[in-house]
């Protein structure tokens, strides 16, 4: 389902957020019939806000976890303008692309056909977090992997214990709980970048994977609100230019620094220590500058 801050059953969700409030007023305050308001009430009923009606008119009495107008809301205050929620779908990186236009989040309970880098699956089953974004940044064609980096910082810094492994996983204890997969759409100079995120957090997964809920007591709701907000703040401080501030908290989460790795590029194999996090987001093994590829870190 497609929300959007003037879709009317979420401007009834936000209103009976705050106040009950009877469908007469909330007609008037909308500007709408009391039958489209008692349409929009329905809806959220389906979507799981539990609305009940009394002699205060209709009032929200609970709902449940990262419903479609939680996830929007939560999206709406990080500057996104429009939310898709699948309950479940092949791939919000699949949707996103299918959509094309900036500013909006991808979100699905489960994924089918979720996926990471060269095309490899990635288990997408209920528990976890599963969502992409779109965005059209005015940043050089040569800044934007920049984006995946600070995607995982956004979700290290969300989660204690965790590092980031270069470019676009997070662990923790040497696990993989986050996957990352940016692409690139349209035109070169100005292109479409959708990031996808997934993170393991109730689900199963790999034997070589960790969920949030094996070390901690903590809901989806938590982990997603929190990652998202990073995401904002650290895309704006992107815009603005504070990439070197941005660069420093990336190298301290970043654990293939300081390691021997080995690094399998289109271009052939890069083996040595990974000294840095350079200034346009490469990796330095040995002094030579790594854009993209697998690193393995070595024992």
């Amino acid at each position: 389902m497609r929300i959007s801050r003037e879709s009317t059953d979420y401007r009834v969700y936000r209103i009976l957020s705050e106040n009950p409030l009877s469908g007469e007023k909330l007609a008037k305050k909308l500007g709408i019939s009391r039958t489209a308001v008692w349409k929009a009430v329905q809806k959220l009923k389906e979507c799981g806000v539990y609305v009940e009606s009394n002699a205060s008119g209709y009032t929200i009495a609970g709902e449940e976890e990262l419903n479609p107008y939680e996830v929007a809301r939560l999206a709406f205050e990080s500057g996104f303008k429009e939310v898709h929620f699948y309950d479940v779908t092949d791939s919000t990186n699949s949707r996103a692309k299918e959509y094309g236009k900036p500013d909006a989040l991808f979100f699905a309970n489960r994924q089918t056909a979720g996926r990471g880098r060269h095309g490899r699956k990635w288990l997408s089953e209920e528990g976890g977090l599963y969502f992409s974004v779109t965005l059209s940044p005015p940043l050089d064609y040569s800044e934007l992997p920049k984006l995946t980096l600070i995607a995982g910082l956004s979700v290290a810094e969300a989660i204690p214990q965790s590092e980031i492994k270069w470019p676009n996983d997070v662990l923790i204890k040497g696990r993989k709980v986050c996957g990352i997969l940016s692409e690139l759409h349209g035109e070169v100079e100005r292109p479409l970048v959708i990031v996808g995120v997934g993170i393991n957090v109730k689900n199963p997964h790999p034997e070589n994977g960790i969920s949030l809920s094996e070390l901690y007591d903590v809901s989806r709701r938590e982990v997603f609100e929190q990652v998202i907000r990073n995401f904002s703040k650290n895309y704006r401080m992107l815009l603005d230019g504070r990439w070197c501030e941005l660069r420093r908290r990336i190298e301290r989460r970043c654990s293939s620094v300081g390691k021997a790795v080995r690094v399998t590029t289109p271009s052939g194999v890069a083996e040595g220590i990974a000294e840095a996090i350079s200034e346009d987001g490469s990796l330095v093994v040995s002094g030579k500058k790594i854009y993209a590829g697998d690193c393995i870190h070595l024992r």
